[in-house]
């Protein structure tokens, strides 16, 4: 692989051009609010050579003999921008796009075309849509990607994302550059990504640049909007579960600005109430809230710093007060996410620019109980949690109009806190103090290097060829991994694009889920030195191509995917115990998958939406689980279809729907009962009597996941009916009442499945029942921008 890279590089750098050459470079951004655009296409008329825009927005063109060109630049949304400049010298070109799409004959170009983006198994979700989406309480970033091919949901209504046959611990979500290990609130119902302060969302299922790493089958790359340069305004929103505020605006016009968003639920101040009323003694409440804060400084045209702060907690309380026998008890659960990041993007020449970043994250779940007596008093906590403090640094050096470099590194110090009890107790002859788990506690240095190599030496071929190096150092042992990554794109003229992928990932850290205790509960452990971290090998090939000038996109997708040093929960096994983390779990699992994805896009016009369509196959294999055999996994779904339609109706009114269909997952159940019995005592009086007496029953399984859950399907609908008007301080708002239907014809899917007696009779026959998932469910939301 390292041969081959360094042939490629040299072969690229022989093809350049010897010519007179100059560079265009800048920065695009909104002209209404300052805000820089990912993704812009920029081209030169005359050559058709073109770039995009990086996530800060800045882009580099190089242009050969060429003493003036007509420069053009395009972003979904935009008006398209069309410039004729004079060409001295390297040139600093800013380019303000205008929000609108003109008509009347002009034409609207929608950016890069998906024949030359050198991506696969990339999407990019425009936020306008996840906002316009049906929603199940609250639009939601998750809930959008799982109508993505490849993608899995999960339980019903929940936002897990089981990316290619991955699990969710094997997601990498990363907001402003930044890991987030927890990503739901209300059991997962609901995800902590806000929608209002995004600007870009992309998912990563296959091809990943050497830049990313640390998971095994997906990165969700999440920015945040900078705010408004301009001008101040806001909006916020009272729905039915939760209620959201978000303000932004220059703090120094044109220089410095700020957003923050906040976001609450309502549940406890209905919650409350009703449980102090339905029981005597108890009440018990739950909310969570999100916090984002973003402070984007422009000390001049080189210089930017950004600094983005994120909170958000669950939180479930119960509580009992018995006045007259002098008794109190408290229940508290408490979990969620901190995040930090400071960084500093530096463009040094036009060619060559750097994003440094100092980032802190952190996940706790706390669950504490309390209780108090006349006599005595006592308390116990369980806690887990992980923090990260890391610096990185990333760098793009745009050589030539036909190789870019990137490069960068960085080190990350990880503390984890696997689980563990205190317990004090104390009356008035004696105290109590016990501390149980705490010999888990592990700490672990995590570093990485990487280079990609961005080469066209050819107008129909182009290749990113890149490593990733990385190294895990946990409890004295060092875990080093070579990352080869290789993505080749060939055009095929007016006919699409062939790509090509290989891809090697390592995971570090480990994540067991407790379903089994009072709430699901996630334990993030690392890799230790008797159990080595995941590994994942996928090769992958696609077909992509633009249809009527950008305004539909089709993509067909297949790959495998093979992984490694898997783990999974023994059976029994309690939350916190006595031993090492190790010895708790089936370790050297070995999963596979693959399939074949299709997704055809339209991104244009009143009406947009996509199909996608997915079939696929996923599995995995312990020596100590189904006899050693392999069994289908649990999220595994043979087919899976969506269909998202959002259409403009008026400038007042949008309507949005989904349909989805997926094959049953699968589940083990027993087919067969029989009679246990056990040796019993003899008696020299009945010596004819039966020695052995039943002991009870006992279920016969044929294999671990061999039946099938029923198809699931399921239709959602959404309208929003929108209105101007001027405030009292004549200032112009838009009020928006956004009304959805989840599940809209009722469809009973299965949840699980359980045996039970007819009709709860014991002496009726044992029947198989099915427990269905959410109803038709309405829900309302309204909103104002001001």
């Amino acid at each position: 692989m390292y041969r081959l890279a360094i042939i490629i590089i040299l072969t690229s750098f022989s093809l350049f051009a010897n010519g007179q050459k100059t560079v265009i470079s800048g920065l695009v951004k909104d002209k209404a609010n300052g805000e820089p655009l990912i993704g812009a296409n920029i081209v030169i008329s005359s050559t058709g050579r073109g770039t995009s825009t990086d996530v800060y927005g800045f882009y580099s063109l190089e242009v050969t003999d060429l003493n003036s060109a007509q420069i053009k630049a395009s972003f979904v949304g935009y008006k398209p921008f069309q410039e004729d400049i004079e060409l001295n010298g390297d040139l600093r070109l800013d380019i303000l796009l205008e929000p609108g799409v003109e008509i009347g004959g002009v034409e609207v170009i929608a950016g890069k075309p998906i024949e030359e983006r050198l991506e696969l198994g990339a999407v990019e979700i425009p936020v306008a849509q996840v906002k316009n989406m049906p929603m199940f309480g609250e639009p939601d970033v998750l809930k959008a990607m799982q109508l993505l091919p490849g993608v899995q949901g999960g339980s019903d209504g929940r936002s897990g994302l089981y990316v290619r046959g991955g699990s969710p611990d094997q997601n990498l979500f990363m907001l402003d550059g930044t890991p987030l290990y927890y990503v739901n609130h209300l059991g997962g119902f609901v995800s902590v990504f806000h929608p209002g302060i995004l600007k870009n969302i992309k998912l990563y299922k296959g091809g990943f640049p050497a830049r990313f790493g640390g998971r095994l089958s997906s990165v969700i790359d999440l920015r945040m909007k900078e705010g408004d340069k301009k001008k101040f305004h806001g909006s916020y929103g009272v729905g039915i579960i939760s209620g959201d505020l978000t303000l932004e605006g220059p703090i120094v016009k044109d220089k410095t600005s700020f957003i923050v968003s906040v976001r609450r639920v309502w549940i406890d101040l209905l919650m409350r109430p009703v449980t102090k009323l339905a029981f005597k003694y108890s009440s018990m409440g739950y909310n969570f809230y999100d916090f984002y804060g973003k402070i984007s400084h422009e000390a001049d045209a080189a210089n930017r710093f950004y600094f983005t702060l994120y909170g958000g907690d669950d939180r479930l309380g119960f509580f009992t007060h018995i006045r007259e026998d002098k008794i109190r008890g408290r229940a508290k659960y408490i979990w969620g996410n901190v995040l930090s990041t400071l960084r500093w993007n530096r463009i040094y020449t036009p060619k060559l620019n750097s994003d440094i970043t100092l980032f802190y994250t952190r996940y706790r779940y706390k669950n504490t109980r309390s209780y108090k007596t006349e006599d005595t008093k006592g308390r116990n906590l369980y806690s887990t949690g992980v923090h990260d403090l890391g610096i990185k640094a990333d760098y793009n050096w745009h050589l030539t109009k036909n190789y870019k470099l990137r490069f960068g590194g960085g080190i990350s110090n990880n503390w984890f806190i696997p689980g563990q009890i205190s317990y004090r107790d104390s009356d008035s002859r004696q105290k109590t103090d016990t501390v149980v788990g705490s010999q888990n506690r592990t700490r672990a240095l995590n570093t990485f290097i990487y280079v990609e190599n961005e080469i066209s030496p050819f107008r129909w071929w182009s290749a990113n060829v890149g490593v990733r190096l990385v190294n895990f150092r946990v409890g004295g042992k060092n875990y080093f991994s070579t990352e080869p990554r290789f993505i080749s794109n060939v055009k095929l003229k007016n006919f699409g694009s062939l790509k090509l992928g290989y891809t090697q990932m390592m995971q570090p850290v480990h994540m067991l889920t407790y379903s089994g205790s009072t709430f699901p509960t996630d334990i993030w452990l690392p890799a230790t030195p008797g159990i080595p971290p995941g590994v994942s090998t996928q090769y992958s090939i696609g077909y992509s191509r633009s249809i009527k000038k950008g305004k539909y996109e089709l993509s067909i997708e297949a790959y495998t995917k093979k992984m490694r040093h898997l783990i999974e929960i023994k059976g029994g096994i309690p939350l916190v115990n006595t031993r090492s983390w190790g010895q708790n779990v089936e370790k050297g699992g070995v999963g596979r998958s693959k399939g074949i994805e299709f997704f055809l896009q339209k991104k244009q016009g009143r009406t947009t939406g996509w199909v996608s369509y997915t079939l696929s196959k996923s599995d995995r294999r312990f020596e100590n689980i189904n006899q050693g055999r392999a069994y289908a996994f649990k999220y595994d779904r043979r087919h899976d279809f969506s269909i998202v339609i959002s259409h403009k109706l008026s400038e007042k009114v949008d309507f949005s729907a989904t349909w989805v269909y997926g094959s049953g997952y699968p589940i083990t159940l027993h087919n067969g009962i029989y009679l246990a019995t056990e040796p019993g005592s003899w008696d020299i009086e009945s010596p004819n009597a039966d020695f052995f007496k039943v002991a009870g029953e006992a279920y016969l399984y044929p294999g671990k996941n061999w039946l099938r859950m029923r198809d699931y399907h399921r239709l959602d609908l959404g309208v929003n009916f929108k209105k101007e008007r001027l405030s009292k301080r004549g200032k112009k708002q838009t009020r928006t009442w956004t009304i959805g239907v989840y599940n809209a014809y009722n469809r009973q899917n299965a949840v699980f499945y359980y045996f039970g007696h007819k009709g709860q009779d014991p002496n009726q026959p044992i029947v198989l029942y099915q427990q269905s998932g959410f109803p038709v469910i309405p829900s309302v939301k309204y909103s104002v921008k001001f």
